[in-house]
């Protein structure tokens, strides 16, 4: 797997035909060639990312080259583009799906700890109970030897009644005792505690589910920093959030480009709209006009003719009759 790492990167330096004699034939490739990696060609090949890890996905046969990726940037359709960033998208939310499964594991284990620690703790406790229960019993034979004490003063025995008094002195010690041990065990024991809690306190890392000591060394906290797993699924993260993004910013600047074209549109109609109104009303207009006037025209022309008959000299009748008495 070393050597298939070693052979990836130097196709990468210096091409696959390096090997190749200057007189011998070498084959040309473009960018959309099958034996050409598409993710390198988007962003990068993500194989090369975990190389000797516990994340290692195995080496990459396909060709690298930066000529390439440069002619695919320049020469690509938009859909052709499109294909390419969907198929390096899907691969690493695949991976990163993994290892969010990977951390929510992690997370689920250290929970499961802190619960046996909280029982362990009570569990302890307990014990300090117990001491609580015998210092009560110590109490309760105190307090009877007291009264019994009393009870001998009384009745005038008195070196019962000291002999009494020695052995409530004898529970005292016995009561002042068990505190002193009781504390200082709680004591040293929660004084172990502590420092088993601060050994041993951990948490999962949120880039690559690996689990770090709490306040550990700035010196270990770098390695894990620039580990290449924690490396990887960060450069991983922040290649499909930047696709994401990229593809946010297009998709709004379509929505705008629409909308400012359906604005546009509706823009044009409404003047176009407006100018046939306004052309309709003017013919109408100018047909109601041409109308009236071809009417005053009539009218004009026929008071004419009525005053042209009016005007000329009519014959006078004669009955025959007269005529006649002639």
């Amino acid at each position: 797997m070393a050597i298939n790492a070693a052979k990836q990167l130097l196709d990468e330096l210096m091409g696959r035909e390096r090997d190749l004699a200057p007189n011998e034939k070498r084959y040309t490739i473009n960018w959309n060639d099958p034996r050409v990696c598409k993710h390198n060609l988007v962003e990068f090949c993500p194989n090369a990312l975990f190389v000797n890890t516990k994340a290692d996905i195995g080496p990459c046969n396909l060709v690298h080259d930066d000529y390439l990726k440069k002619e695919y940037q320049s020469k690509a359709s938009k859909r052709e583009k499109r294909q390419y960033e969907d198929e390096f998208i899907r691969f690493c939310q695949s991976q990163l799906s993994d290892v969010e499964k990977k951390i929510k594991r992690a997370k689920q284990r250290l929970e499961m700890s802190q619960l046996e620690k909280n029982n362990n703790s009570n569990s302890n406790s307990s014990l300090s109970e117990e001491n609580q229960l015998k210092i009560q019993e110590i109490n309760e034979k105190i307090e009877k030897l007291l009264e019994e004490i009393q009870q001998l003063g009384c009745e005038g025995k008195v070196d019962e009644a000291q002999a009494a008094m020695k052995e409530v002195d004898q529970l005292k010690e016995n009561r002042a005792l068990i505190k002193r041990e009781n504390q200082s065990g709680h004591w040293i024991q929660q004084k172990a505690e502590i420092g088993v809690a601060q050994e041993k306190q951990m948490e999962v890392c949120d880039v690559c589910g690996a689990f770090l000591i709490v306040n550990d060394v700035q010196q270990r906290v770098d390695d894990h920093l620039m580990g290449k797993q924690h490396v990887g699924f960060g450069r991983l993260r922040t290649a499909l959030d930047d696709l994401l993004e990229r593809r946010r910013a297009e998709e709004k600047n379509q929505i705008d480009h629409s909308d400012r074209e359906y604005q546009r549109e509706d823009s044009r109609h409404r003047k176009e709209s407006s100018l046939h109104d306004h052309h309709h009303r003017y013919g109408r207009s100018s047909t109601r006009s041409h109308q009236k006037n071809h009417r005053d025209r009539n009218r004009s022309t026929h008071r004419h003719r009525r005053r042209s008959r009016s005007r000329s000299p009519s014959l006078k009748y004669s009955h025959p009759t007269q005529y006649r008495e002639r």
